[in-house]
């Protein structure tokens, strides 16, 4: 009887106890499960969230030296640019705008940029920028218009070629010879970057051809910007540190050389 009795409980604790574990079991692979979905709905989040980019700010620099040229005058220049990121795809818009205020070019640009991988872009750029103050408006695009079309290909350099390229395009726009037709002046640039004692330091040298509507102030052709260049954070508090660069530019074809200084807000 004894006998039984204590067989029917062993029975019916192994049963409890295997039914304990099965639910055990059952509520830690729902758990499992429950974790990995929040894992992935976070990798999700991220990933949406970094696909989508919004940035702006403005730099201010003691002269805008552009491809070895002067713009804007001889004074100061502040750059507001704004910037959504879409994936691979860039959308922007950046201005220049004189400190001084003298018979200095404005200048406002829209651009599209492609990246389709960390080291080579293309980028379409609407250059606009009144001449000699004419009244001129944006949405004009005819003979006289203060637009210029470019079309650039940007290779950044990789470990085994560290030397960055630069190819851009004139393909529409205010760049025209005295004849009416379009130029197609095209820029050239090579580069080389480098860290050095926690300065982003870069070394170019940047041509034009086919200039024969003296959009770039040459007479066809010519070396126009060659320098060094550098760039770093100055550490302002704990949580804030304030960007900070300099160049020294030579412009070999119109004898200039320009030493500017910026800071980024």
């Amino acid at each position: 009887m004894k006998t039984m009795l204590f067989s029917k409980f062993t029975v019916r604790f192994r049963s409890s106890y295997l039914l304990l574990i099965a639910c055990l079991m059952s509520s830690f692979f729902t758990f499992s499960q429950s974790q990995e979905v929040d894992t992935e709905d976070r990798e999700e989040k991220a990933e949406s969230s970094s696909f989508v980019s919004f940035d702006f700010g403005l730099d201010l620099q003691t002269r805008y030296i552009w491809r070895g040229l002067e713009l804007g005058g001889a004074s100061g220049s502040a750059q507001p640019y704004i910037e959504l990121g879409v994936g691979q795809f860039s959308f922007g818009a950046w201005g220049a705008y004189s400190l001084g205020g003298v018979n200095a070019v404005q200048e406002a640009d829209l651009y599209i940029a492609w990246a389709p991988l960390d080291f080579l872009s293309f980028t379409y750029t609407n250059y606009f920028f009144p001449v000699d103050f004419d009244d001129q408006d944006f949405f004009e695009y005819g003979r006289g218009t203060g637009h210029v079309n470019e079309i650039m290909v940007s290779f950044g350099g990789v470990k085994n070629f560290p030397i960055g390229i630069v190819v851009a395009t004139n393909f529409a726009g205010a760049d025209k010879t005295e004849d009416g037709d379009q130029s197609y002046s095209t820029y050239v640039e090579l580069s080389y970057s480098h860290t050095l004692a926690g300065v982003d330091f870069i070394a170019f040298a940047g041509g034009v051809f086919a200039d024969e509507g003296g959009y770039y102030l040459t007479d066809g052709a010519g070396i126009i910007n060659v320098g060094v260049g550098g760039s770093k954070e100055i550490k302002i508090t704990d949580s804030y540190s304030l960007p900070v660069n300099a160049a020294l530019i030579f412009n070999p074809d119109a004898g200039d050389m320009y030493i500017t200084f910026g800071i980024s807000l």
